[in-house]
């Protein structure tokens, strides 16, 4: 690849901590998180102001703030999170499609674990819904994410719904969950993933193609990269998008971060994670999740760009 030719991406940081750090408390909201904050006018200005202190910062692609949202919210408040997220000019917008669990406020989107009446047919539907709902008027999206897939369960039915109109035309991410950057949070290996599911379905795919990971420790990305850069073909597979928490771990009583490493350690993390994917003539999405909020963005402008 030219090297004058290489493309880093900077996607936003942690919404809910960027909330928090412009004094929302996001507790009120337990199932829904910062999908609650739709409902309200209040909300919805502290929403577009995240959005607006991310773009400032430096972000060139922000997500919606869908993540959470599912049939419980109003079409209406759907069509608020794109609205929101498009107001914000000089970034693009990506819909941010969370899994299935993180509808249920169980902590499934980190195991897997789904209720025993989950089936295909009904994961299909709840992401067919979601989605539909929010592409409903809005040509101006410009890709979906879909965000800490647990599992090849849920994966085979997003790769289906990528394979149908007009999601096919959209490039889309797909990223997951991990304990160790080598396997989902339900067990299973990445490199089987590749193989059986993910790299035969985009060697067919229409619009652009990317896997990575999110909401996960720093610490995985590498592993992660070990595997998918091995074969790495950019004609099936466009880029690698890594969007890792700051360390740390989550304190479910108290409903925090704690002991997150520092910016610094995390942008110089990802001046590597950076390298390894240009290396293989991909290109790089970076940016945080849990534990970042604008600082997070703004140093990773300074280091990558």
């Amino acid at each position: 690849m030219d090297p004058n030719s290489r493309i880093c991406q900077i996607i936003d940081g942690g919404l809910s901590t960027q909330l928090e750090s412009q004094g929302v408390d996001l507790k009120s909201h337990p199932k829904l998180w910062t999908a609650g904050l739709l409902s309200s006018p209040s909300g919805r200005s502290q929403i577009l102001l995240a959005h607006q202190n991310f773009v400032k910062a430096g972000a060139d692609i922000i997500l919606t703030s869908s993540y959470q949202a599912s049939s419980s919210l109003s079409s209406s408040a759907l069509q608020q999170s794109v609205d929101l997220a498009l107001t914000c000019k000089g970034a693009q917008v990506y819909l941010s499609l969370g899994p299935y669990g993180a509808t249920l406020a169980d902590g499934s989107e980190y195991t897997g674990v789904y209720p025993p009446n989950t089936t295909a047919s009904s994961l299909k539907t709840f992401h067919l819904t979601r989605l539909t709902s929010l592409l409903s008027s809005e040509p101006s999206i410009k890709g979906l994410a879909f965000e800490t897939i647990p599992s090849s369960f849920e994966l085979e039915v997003i790769l289906e719904i990528l394979d149908e109109e007009p999601f096919k035309y959209y490039p889309a991410w797909i990223t997951f969950s991990s304990p160790d950057g080598l396997r989902t949070c339900s067990g299973e290996l990445f490199s089987d993933l590749l193989r059986d599911y993910i790299l035969p379905n985009f060697s067919k795919a229409i619009g652009p193609r990317y896997v990575g990971l999110n909401c996960v420790h720093p610490s995985c990305v590498v592993p992660f990269l070990d595997v998918v850069l091995k074969d790495y073909d950019e004609k099936v597979l466009k880029g690698v998008v890594v969007y890792p928490n700051n360390g740390g771990m989550w304190n479910s009583e108290r409903r925090c971060w704690e002991d997150s490493d520092s910016v610094v350690g995390f942008c110089d993390e990802a001046v590597v994670w950076r390298d390894r994917i240009w290396e293989k003539g991909g290109e790089a999405f970076i940016g945080g999740c849990c534990s970042t909020d604008e600082r997070t963005i703004r140093a990773l402008k300074e280091k990558l760009k």
